[in-house]
């Protein structure tokens, strides 16, 4: 009876020992297939509140309907809004009222090397966390990793994402970079915006 129990005890170990690797790599998978989404594909509401290390934060509201028609608003400090729409950037600096051309875009374009960098990138994930949090109440999936970024400059990074568990709609994100000469750190908190309507300058 002491050999069974012991062979039973050694048997459930190993067989823990070998679920491990299977879950982290679960958990990694999970990380790439939320990292590499260029959207929510809805329209979506994202306030962001960016803090570099030793530097007041700045909040900047986002309102997307798509890769091609999107509008940032800064908040604190209030400042000029961006339009993109149709391969065009456009700027107000009347809250709206009237909007004067910056230049011309190629979204498709833009789409393509988004994608290739993630992908570069995603290459790097590790040390991946999954879990859930309970957030006022409700049960959020949490989902996190470490990447390195490389486009531009070389950072380190520590992404978290919030789902919900019903639909996987992502509702909060926060950023954390390290560079040789800065930290910051990027919240950003979204909700599904499904009466979104955004200016089309002609």
């Amino acid at each position: 009876m002491n050999t069974f129990r012991t062979s039973s005890g050694f048997a459930a170990l190993v067989l823990a020992a070998l679920s491990q690797p299977v879950l982290a790599d679960d958990c990694s998978d999970r990380f790439t297939e939320i990292y590499m989404q260029l959207d929510q594909g809805v329209p979506t509401k994202t306030v962001a509140t960016t803090q570099f290390k030793g530097a007041p934060a700045t909040v900047n509201d986002f309102l997307y309907l798509s890769q091609d028609h999107h509008m940032t608003v800064p908040t604190e400090p209030a400042g000029p809004w961006v339009l993109t729409y149709q391969n065009v950037m456009y700027q107000s600096a009347d809250e709206g009222k009237s909007w004067a051309k910056v230049r011309d875009l190629d979204s498709a374009q833009n789409a393509d090397g988004a994608i290739a960098a993630k992908k570069t990138n995603a290459a790097t994930i590790r040390n991946a966390e999954c879990g859930e949090d309970t957030v006022d109440g409700v049960a959020l999936e949490r989902v996190a990793a470490d990447l390195t970024v490389s486009q531009g400059m070389v950072t380190e990074n520590r992404f978290t994402y919030w789902l919900s568990r019903d639909d996987g709609f992502i509702v909060k994100a926060v950023y954390e970079t390290t560079a040789p000469n800065f930290e910051m750190v990027t919240t950003q908190t979204i909700e599904p915006a499904p009466e979104l309507s955004l200016p089309t300058p002609q």
